[in-house]
């Protein structure tokens, strides 16, 4: 295990993880996560979902969240997780499970060289044979069994299984109003889970009246056919297929 630092803001993050592996060696806030960090309200309730090594909850317990609860399913990056939450001395309930839109135990693949690229497996997923398996269950589900009445933000990072969350959470976030940072990456949504970007798009349109996207330093409404025409555009051909989406029940200043 190694450490390295990262500022977010005038805050000092210790993440821990292994040397060499992709994401360890290069994450830090972009201009989405902070923006939504700084977006919290006062004593914010926090779910990150695909939480990786930490850096999301981390941050948002630092920043003043409440309560935190960080969801990891891979065996193998669990425990940097729960060295990260350790090494910045942070109140976080760290869950070593998946969430998605359904409960049970699912295939999964532990990627060795990094541990953003780990994921669950279906019989739809493409080049990649399961490590094992893991516990799943639906964000609805968790919020009934513990008996959590707030909900005020939720990232979601799964590489492709980000619309199973949102459907296992539905009920969750139509009676919290959560906002929510999303990945959207088209690459895992065909190759992992194989559905079209447009059906998470679409996802989120009918979940949020709002949803946000970021680009050369701006964000704007995808409000119109037109909009979503041109983030599919460039999520594809210019981003990499991989962007982050803001969305609220809120108009949101100073997106």
């Amino acid at each position: 295990m190694h450490t390295r630092n990262i500022k977010f803001g005038e805050q000092n993050i210790v993440l821990c993880g292994r040397k060499g592996d992709s994401y360890f060696d290069h994450a830090a806030p972009d201009e989405p996560f902070v923006f939504a960090m700084r977006s919290l309200p006062a004593r914010a309730v926090v779910f990150d979902i695909g939480a990786n090594i930490g850096m999301t909850a981390v941050i948002a317990a630092k920043s003043g969240a409440a309560e935190v609860h960080a969801f990891e399913p891979d065996p193998n990056v669990f425990p940097l997780l729960l060295d990260t939450i350790a090494a910045n001395a942070v109140s976080v309930d760290a869950h070593n499970m998946a969430l998605g839109e359904s409960e049970g135990s699912l295939s999964f693949f532990s990627n060795p060289s990094s541990a953003s690229a780990s994921h669950l497996v279906t019989e739809d997923t493409l080049g990649h044979t399961p490590t094992g398996t893991v516990q799943m269950s639906t964000l609805d589900a968790f919020v009934n069994v513990r008996g959590i009445d707030r909900i005020d933000f939720i990232k979601i990072d799964v590489e492709g299984f980000e619309i199973d969350v949102l459907r296992g959470a539905r009920k969750t976030i139509e009676r919290m109003k959560p906002s929510l940072l999303v990945e959207f990456n088209a690459f895992t949504m065909v190759g992992f889970r194989d559905i079209n970007p447009r059906d998470l798009l679409r996802q989120l349109q009918q979940t949020f009246p709002y949803v946000y996207r970021f680009k050369d330093g701006q964000s704007s409404l995808i409000d119109s056919d037109a909009a979503a025409l041109g983030f599919i555009h460039d999520n594809l051909v210019s981003a990499g297929c991989v962007d982050d989406l803001y969305c609220s029940f809120r108009l949101t200043p100073g997106v």
